[in-house]
């Protein structure tokens, strides 16, 4: 499986915003620890921040450049911290990048395993992180290899459909080149106090799939064969077939994950649609084989 690296930093750059106040020095203080824990340098690093919307929430970026050459181009590390959550939620570690080469050897499973259990204990204190998935990737266009650990919550009334927690590991030496936090699972919304049930969902996908033109997303021939029975979770909205147009920074919000099988076109299997549980509203979807876990 290919897997396409974030080059430079882990947020898009029409998310940012100039200047700002000074991180809080809660995220000082987690920024060394974690260059401490992952090693990511030991040069003296001069640190650089601006404010910035992420995931629809406020946050602060903080550039760590060679503190000899702070206005160079040589940057250490990306740092993203959310203010309400009082938490890194993103980080990435240039240091760590992959150099493997040709026929070098990479860890093992187990190995990646018991690192990636340790340090996901480590950023998510007061939570229980529970293993979904590693998974191996190796880099477009080259020999390096990383595994990325997916991690649940189990604190959650409503777990996540895309797991919250995400570490890729350079395969080579076990060190943390990045991470991802969904901060909504961190501190979430609360859930919906009234919620439609799985048989309305039901309805309202078969209503919008038979309306709507999958041959257009999922290839021509495209035909549903079943809906099955929906379970909850918690899904952040996106555009998948068109049905959601609202804002793709929206929080993450409790809706029932509908999945639907279908026949022909370029991609059959099992694929979901979300359908908000207190709106009946569909936010969006996923398509087979993109994220998420597979619905009983």
């Amino acid at each position: 499986m290919t897997c396409v690296l974030l080059a430079g930093s882990p947020v898009a750059a029409g998310e940012r915003s100039a200047g700002g106040k000074a991180p809080p020095a809660a995220a000082l203080r987690q920024l060394t620890e974690m260059r401490k824990r992952v090693g990511c340098t030991t040069a003296p690093i001069a640190d650089f921040w601006q404010d910035l919307t992420y995931r629809g929430r406020p946050a602060v970026e903080i550039w760590g450049r060679d503190s000899a050459d702070p206005g160079g181009g040589k940057v250490y590390d990306f740092t993203v911290f959310d203010r309400a959550a009082g938490r890194i939620v993103a980080y990435v570690c240039h240091a760590n990048v992959s150099k493997r080469q040709a026929g070098e050897t990479i860890m093992s499973l187990g190995e990646i395993s018991s690192i990636a259990e340790r340090l996901a204990r480590q950023i998510t204190p007061g939570f229980e992180p529970a293993l979904e998935s590693i998974l191996r990737f190796r880099a477009s266009g080259g020999e390096s290899v990383y595994y990325e650990a997916r991690y649940a919550l189990l604190q959650t009334e409503f777990p996540f459909f895309d797991p919250p927690v995400r570490l890729l590991f350079n395969a080579s030496t076990g060190s943390l080149f990045r991470l991802g936090i969904d901060a909504d699972c961190l501190d979430p919304e609360a859930p919906p106090r009234a919620t439609i049930s799985h048989k309305e969902a039901e309805k309202i996908a078969a209503s919008a799939l038979r309306a709507s033109d999958l041959e257009s997303v999922l290839g021509k021939g495209t035909t549903v064969r079943t809906i099955a029975a929906g379970e909850m979770y918690r899904v952040r909205p996106n555009g998948w077939l068109g049905f959601y147009t609202g804002d793709p920074q929206a929080r993450a919000r409790v809706a029932w994950v509908v999945p639907f099988r279908t026949d022909g076109g370029d991609t059959p299997g099992t694929h979901s649609l979300f359908i908000d549980a207190a709106t009946g509203r569909i936010i969006g979807g996923l398509a087979r084989g993109t994220s998420g876990p597979m619905p009983r």
